[in-house]
């Protein structure tokens, strides 16, 4: 134990005194502590939307106005925020700038001639006539151009410069000619338009009350969790193996195996790395979650979403994250004692990687299904439960024997891993200057116990 103990100091201090280490950590804790204290000293609604000047969050209201029916834009109660130009090729005058200023409140719109000139003006900015026209556009806005040419309230075409993923101009504008349409369609039949949008206006109000688990409220942070155990692992599992590899290459795994028992070495290095990489995860998160905790007003718990985890969802992650990983640094441990120099680490460790990487896109494709049969099924394999049952304690339904078999699956593979583990990396780490098969260390290793 004493071995251990003096391996485990070694090991831990080597991580935590380097200077990436100390400045990622510090790095990353003051970066979240800083973005999450910005709404306390800044107004930030012009740029988080939702987010008002006092901190609260923003409700709107999209039901139609019922109060005005004459084809006014503020009878729709339809708004878009894009910043930029429009142009309108309206002929008949079917649609109007006065209506497409008011559910674009934010944009400039400027009128064409024909659907040619809308063309040029989306493509370069002037046409025609518009020829010299000064953008009263923003500065942000500078460069963004559309356009709408209108057949009829049901026939339009929609042009646009560069369309981004987010683009929403066309599906606010269909919204609109939309209403038009209706109000114009309801007042040639002699309905009344205003009755009938009230109609439409009216919706249930409805609350929902979660008695179990909100699958959808801890999608998001069971998602980035997921991902903080997939960097941990790739990380400092594999600078478990580089160590090693480095000690043999060296030769002081020479001084080391005859001095120390091989238990000791490698429980000292996967512990150590275990404690090392969950401190720094520990620190950055917690860094986030008590600098939203104390500027939550500020941010109008408009993130509870994200940093409101339940006990029962961290300690889940905690377990299983912690043995996942373990499990996983056992077997990086032994992959650096089987090769003779540290850049052969990658191409040894392939196949543990991709079976990592395997077992988070599995649970990643089935996030949304975390009851599914495919979860059930990687929440009871050791190298995949670590993901799969975080995910259904998280999201799912799972009985308290599946996670104590789980649990117990997951500790009899990691000491089997340990064990068998030592007594390669011993057969490993003798090999001074010779790659080893892992085969061939197997062998090894049962023939001495013969």
């Amino acid at each position: 134990m004493k071995q251990f103990g003096i391996v485990w100091k070694h090991e831990f201090f080597n991580h935590v005194r380097t200077k990436s280490y100390v400045g990622i950590t510090l790095g990353f804790a003051l970066l979240f502590a800083v973005l999450l204290s910005l709404p306390s000293f800044f107004d930030l609604s012009g740029l988080i939307p939702g987010l008002s000047g006092n901190g609260k969050t923003e409700e709107t209201e999209m039901a139609p106005d019922t109060g005005n029916m004459d084809g006014a834009p503020g009878a729709a109660g339809i708004s878009g925020d894009y910043e930029g130009a429009i142009c309108l090729y309206d002929p008949e005058g079917q649609v109007g700038e006065e209506f497409l200023s008011g559910i674009f409140p934010r944009a400039e719109v400027v009128k064409a001639g024909s659907e040619e000139e809308l063309k040029q003006f989306v493509e370069t900015g002037t046409a025609g006539s518009m020829e010299g026209k000064e953008s009263g556009t923003s500065e942000e806005a500078e460069g963004k151009r559309c356009g709408f040419a209108v057949e009829s309230l049901l026939k339009y075409r929609y042009y646009v410069k560069n369309r981004s993923f987010s683009d929403s101009v066309d599906s606010v504008f269909e919204t609109g000619v939309s209403y038009l349409y209706r109000n114009s369609e309801l007042q040639k039949m002699g309905a009344d338009a205003k009755a009938v949008e009230s109609i439409y206006a009216a919706s249930p109000v409805s609350e929902t009350i979660v008695l179990g688990k909100d699958s959808i409220s801890n999608f998001l942070y069971t998602y980035l969790l997921i991902f903080v155990l997939y960097f941990m692992v790739l990380l400092y599992g594999n600078s478990v193996a580089v160590s090693v590899a480095q000690e043999k290459s060296n030769r002081a795994m020479e001084v080391l195996v005859t001095s120390t028992s091989s238990n000791s070495l490698i429980f000292g290095k996967v512990l150590a790395g275990a404690a090392a990489g969950f401190l720094q995860t520990g620190v950055m998160i917690g860094a986030a979650l008590i600098s939203y905790s104390v500027n939550r007003e500020a941010w109008g718990g408009m993130l509870d979403f994200v940093f409101h985890i339940p006990g029962a969802v961290l300690l889940a992650f905690a377990v299983f994250g912690v043995l996942g990983y373990i499990l996983y640094a056992f077997c990086y441990g032994v992959l650096g004692a089987l090769v003779s120099k540290t850049e052969d680490v990658s191409r040894t460790s392939g196949p543990l990687m991709f079976i990592f990487i395997a077992s988070f896109l599995l649970t990643m494709f089935n996030l949304q299904n975390s009851d599914g049969m495919m979860m059930k099924i990687l929440s009871f394999i050791p190298f995949t439960s670590p993901n799969g049952m975080f995910v259904r304690v998280a999201m799912g339904n799972v009985a308290v024997w599946e996670v104590v078999l789980s649990l117990a699956i997951l500790l009899g593979t990691i000491a089997v891993a340990a064990v068998g583990g030592a007594k390669i990396y011993r057969m490993g780490t003798l090999m001074y200057g010779n790659p080893i098969k892992l085969s061939r260390a197997l062998k090894m290793s049962r023939e001495k116990n013969q």
